[in-house]
């Protein structure tokens, strides 16, 4: 995707969330650089504080948990028209806890943290920008926590098909049932309930 598009993808998507003056976007758009990243590639790693948020243009990506034996636990997903980023490092400049890695070539607008918080003190615009995606990951997180604690697997992974469409295709069933908290046999068993194989 050529600049110009990207550019053009990721106004139509924030326009759709928040009215942006001409200024803003004048002021914006000379600091916004494309950036992608290979299939399996990091864009944030455990431990590092993350320095940008990515808006992503094409492309999947995973945030994750790694135990110290390995064992990896999927928190969320991100694809086209979604962000992705840490908003612990955004907010207390401290590292993130979790990985963030390409499941697909990824093409990217690279959003420094600095730069957005340049933008929270510009204009009433990007202060509530901010505050709508955390409100939005606040709530996908209130939600999971429950239906992790109280949901069966089959109304689990049902609020997933419906959360994250299309994505079921794009995902090998290990990464779904990482993020379900089951097994492969037990993720198997429920596709099989609802025949979606």
């Amino acid at each position: 995707m050529n600049y110009e598009n990207a550019i053009e993808k990721f106004q139509k998507t924030i326009n759709q969330q928040v009215a942006v003056p001409q200024s803003e976007w004048d002021y914006l758009i000379p600091h916004l650089v494309q950036r992608s990243f290979n299939k399996h590639e990091f864009l944030a790693s455990d431990g590092d504080v993350i320095r940008n948020f990515y808006f992503i243009l094409n492309g999947l990506v995973r945030f994750y948990y790694s135990t110290e034996e390995g064992k990896e636990f999927n928190k969320h997903f991100a694809m086209e028209d979604q962000f992705a980023g840490s908003f612990h490092s955004l907010v207390l400049q401290q590292p993130c806890g979790f990985f963030i890695q390409a499941l697909e070539p990824t093409d990217t607008l690279v959003l420094p943290n600095k730069l957005l918080n340049e933008l929270y003190l510009r204009h009433a615009c990007w202060e509530r920008l901010g505050r709508k995606n955390a409100e939005t990951l606040l709530l996908i997180k209130e939600a999971r926590e429950k239906e992790m604690l109280l949901d069966s697997l089959e109304t689990r992974y049902m609020r997933f098909i419906k959360a994250f469409p299309g994505i079921a295709d794009r995902l090998p069933q290990y990464h779904i049932a990482s993020f379900l908290g089951v097994t492969n046999v037990a993720l198997s068993r429920i596709r099989k309930k609802i025949n979606l194989g």
